[in-house]
């Protein structure tokens, strides 16, 4: 079995928006989808953006260009489906069919951080990605961060 298909397996078993555990003040949890892009998506992305670009510089020379494509591909062919199925699901249980329009957006996202934790895995990294995989795998949807990670709280949805 290939690392890819190991850590497919891995995320098979995630239950997507599912928040199947208690937080214990462990994260901030806040219950709009326009309230994680409109309010907390800059703070996302002055968060995320560093560990992208250091994440993706250590990528191209280990693994190359060429592979990292490869991994954003299988992760968004294989988990697509699934996500958008578990977030319409979500959209329902959370009576959050008003706040409708940010989707793909929204999934995108999902198929970005779980790609960027595979290449993680691949290059034996155990940093930010895989930090916010086992955000996914507790259920919840990672939007942004308060404090400077990793001091402070994950922003969840």
């Amino acid at each position: 079995m290939t690392m890819i298909d190991e850590f497919l397996q891995e995320v098979g078993s995630i239950n997507w928006f599912g928040h199947g555990k208690k937080t214990a003040n462990e994260y901030h949890v806040i219950h709009s989808i326009f309230e994680a892009y409109d309010d907390w998506n800059e703070k996302m992305l002055r968060t995320w953006e560093p560990h992208i670009c250091a994440l993706e510089n250590i990528a191209v020379e280990r693994i190359g260009d060429e592979q990292i494509d490869n991994i954003f591909s299988i992760i968004s062919s294989e988990i697509g489906d699934i996500i958008w199925r578990e977030w319409s699901y979500f959209i329902t249980r959370w009576h959050l069919e008003g706040e409708a329009g940010l989707e793909n957006e929204m999934l995108d996202m999902v198929k970005r951080d779980v790609s960027w934790a595979c290449i993680e895995k691949a290059l034996n990294i155990q940093g930010f990605f895989s930090t916010l995989l086992e955000i996914y795998k507790d259920g919840y949807f990672p939007c942004a961060w308060t404090g400077d990670y990793p001091n402070g709280n994950a922003v969840v949805l």
